[in-house]
């Protein structure tokens, strides 16, 4: 029996004592894993020189520094980190070795896709500051929860689960079987099923992890999801009217009632605004969205009919309801709609001032209300309609606590475009004086947001005294001449323009062709598209699909582009600003010119910094007009044809003389705004390299 118990004694030991080296060789596996992908990507080229060939010299330089060199410096600073585990070494490797997997050639050349991922990789092994690092991750939840595994034991775990419970509770779900057994899961859980009940309902279904802590939860708040759950199953819309339940203004059975018809739940959502503190809020938001699109979309569809058609269904709706309908359809009104429901709002509100009347709402989404008005040139109209004490409450409220928003720089941009939109000297002073004072409440007790706000005021040409100035002004200065050696490549510029297959799209197209039928270029017909060639000068190539055929041309441009590996150096949207979508998603690092024409482009900056962030970007603050469209199409490919360095004020100039004074072009072309003045551009751009 001994001899026994000591055989399996020495067993044991031997297998306790190989496991470090078994972990170890698991280790060493991934690392050459990763080794063998790298010379994978290296080789699709045909060279296995360490250098990744692209179109051009600079995107190669990027592409290698992200597969190849910036992940060498990330596997080797998980092997020198002696504070990991062997099982935390393998899990970060994985993730490393995952994303290289995903690079082939098809989208090899998309490494813009990748970068941000390995930068976020970087900047996490680096940034010890808990307050910088949230702020990192921060800047891109998304991306940072798929990474959880290069931060999750580390101090800004909790802070970070915790803004992306509120800002991105459904990607966090799909992530908490790894958080399970930390110390903060249970709160993490407990606080989105406060913000986001109808996101937690979705896990009810069966017994997993969510369901499990959520039914042993002793959070009353969390309790109350879980009766919803048991009384109504997971089918009721009743999630939605949590805080009421919550605060007993309803039981579940009157919530269930409400929630089962789209007009009785709108009407109640509105009535909810004046709470200021809602339990659910991230729900009814998602609510609210989905019922105001379904408004909107109607108003949107009727465009071409009188506005006494197009927007009756509005009589039935009361100023608060009218303002709540377009801030949360930001995303796909239109600008003619979006004027005529702000009309109709401004002739309904019976509030003393439009200060009131944002108060009466709570103030919800009066950022976006605000950036909405800004772009859509109706800000002054409405801050006309208060006092100048109000004034300044409202530039306070504007202005302050953007730091620990979810979406920070996204409110910063709102406040740099309301700024720039201003056009009273007195209002514009008052708001410099708002956030002058806050600046200096901040200022040297919280680094992040000193970094903010010193940016903002350099936006506002106030920030001699901030350091973030010198930043801004080598990204304004650097988009002020954009070189013909960026756009021109392997002896040719090649664009794309998007065309949509609408009465406006056939117009636009009609016009744009007539302009290029000059002895300076041709037009070969290739069916489902065209090529516009240059006759003489540089080569330059512009693939445009006939509206007749959208989706053929599109697509037979883009396998054409696939087939070449040549893409675009510069791309156009022309037609709706529904339909930006599908030229943004096109884009790859190589366009350096995007030249958003449809109405109120500006809003989509961001999106397309994400595709090409080195991207010079024109788009116009309000309503887009083919008669400016073209005529600026065909001016800058006049100076592309030329060889010439595209000189954005130069360029602006000559054409302000194109447009006859008081014409509706002339008044149109004020609000197309050109790259270096882009406040919204040039904000993300330096924040993003200041991070």
């Amino acid at each position: 029996m001994r001899k026994t118990i000591a055989i399996l004694a020495l067993t044991v030991i031997g297998i306790v004592s190989s496991l470090p080296v078994l972990a170890n060789d698991i280790v060493d596996k991934f690392v050459d894993r990763i080794g063998r992908e790298q010379t994978r990507i290296d080789l699709l080229d045909g060279n296995e020189d360490q250098f990744v060939r692209l179109k051009s010299d600079l995107q190669g330089d990027q592409a290698t520094a992200t597969y190849l060199t910036d992940t060498k410096e990330i596997v080797d600073v998980i092997l020198a980190d002696g504070l990991l585990s062997d099982a935390m070494k393998i899990d970060q490797l994985t993730r490393v070795l995952n994303i290289l997997r995903d690079v082939d050639q098809k989208n090899v050349h998309f490494y813009t896709q990748f970068k941000p991922i390995i930068d976020l990789i970087t900047k996490v092994q680096q940034v010890k500051d808990v307050n910088r690092l949230n702020s990192i991750l921060k800047s891109n939840v998304r991306a940072s929860l798929n990474l959880m595994a290069f931060y999750v034991d580390k101090p800004v775990a909790e802070p970070f689960f915790m803004a992306a419970a509120r800002s991105e509770p459904s990607e966090l779900l799909k992530h908490y079987k790894e958080i399970d057994y930390k110390p903060f899961s249970v709160k993490i859980l407990d606080e989105i099923a406060r913000v986001a009940p109808m996101k937690i309902k979705t896990y009810l279904h069966s017994w997993n992890a969510v369901h499990q802590r959520i039914k042993g939860s002793e959070n009353r708040i969390t309790n109350e999801v879980y009766a919803i759950y048991q009384k109504k199953g997971a089918a009721t819309r009743a999630f939605i009217l949590l805080n009421d339940i919550y605060n007993g203004k309803l039981s579940i059975d009157e919530a269930h009632e409400i929630a089962r018809f789209d007009h009785s739940l709108f009407e109640y959502l509105i009535s909810m605004q004046a709470d200021e503190s809602l339990n659910g809020r991230h729900s009814i938001d998602d609510a609210l969205a989905t019922q105001c699109l379904k408004h909107v979309r109607i108003i949107n569809d009727l465009h071409e009919k009188s506005d006494a058609v197009r927007f009756q269904s509005l009589n039935k709706f009361n100023a608060s309801e009218i303002y709540t309908l377009m801030v949360y359809s930001e995303d796909e009104i239109y600008t003619s709609t979006f004027l005529g429901m702000n009309k109709r709002m401004m002739a309904k509100v019976d509030a003393a001032s439009t200060y009131e009347f944002l108060h009466h709402l709570n103030f919800n989404k009066f950022r976006t209300f605000i950036k909405m008005a800004a772009g859509y040139n109706t800000l002054n109209s409405f801050l006309g309609k208060m006092g100048e004490y109000e004034k300044q409450k409202l530039f306070a409220k504007l202005v302050e606590g953007i730091e620990h928003a979810n979406d920070n720089l996204e409110s910063a941009v709102a406040i740099a475009d309301t700024y720039g939109s201003i056009r009273s000297h007195s209002n514009k002073l008052m708001f410099e004086q708002a956030i002058l004072a806050y600046y200096s409440q901040i200022q040297y007790t919280d680094r992040e947001a000193e970094k903010l706000y010193g940016l903002i005021l350099s936006v506002f040409d106030l920030g001699g005294q901030v350091s973030s100035n010198m930043a801004l002004n080598d990204q304004e200065i650097s988009l002020k001449i954009l070189p013909i050696s960026r756009i021109y490549k392997e002896g040719k510029n090649v664009q794309q323009h998007f065309f949509f297959d609408d009465p406006d799209g056939k117009a636009s197209y009609a016009h744009f062709l007539g302009m290029f039928r000059n002895g300076n270029w041709k037009v070969l017909d290739k069916g489902t598209y065209i090529v516009i060639v240059s006759r003489s000068g540089m080569a330059v190539e512009i693939y445009a699909n006939k509206p007749t055929s959208e989706y053929a041309g599109q697509d037979a441009i883009k396998a054409h582009f696939q087939e070449t590996g040549r893409w675009p150096d510069v791309v156009v949207h022309r037609g709706h600003s529904y339909f930006a979508s599908a030229a943004i998603e096109s884009l790859t690092p190589s366009a350096e010119i995007v030249f958003l024409g449809s109405c109120g482009g500006y809003n989509n900056i961001a999106q397309v910094l994400k595709y090409s962030p080195d991207a010079q970007i024109i788009s116009s603050k309000q309503i887009g007009t083919m008669m400016v469209n073209d005529r600026l199409c065909l001016e800058l490919n006049e100076v592309i044809r030329k060889g010439n360095d595209i000189i954005w004020d130069d360029l602006w100039a000559h054409l302000d003389k194109k447009f006859a004074k008081g014409s509706t072009a002339s008044s149109r072309f004020k609000d197309y705004i050109p790259p270096h003045k882009n406040l919204g551009a040039l904000l993300i751009k330096t924040y993003r390299s200041m991070l």
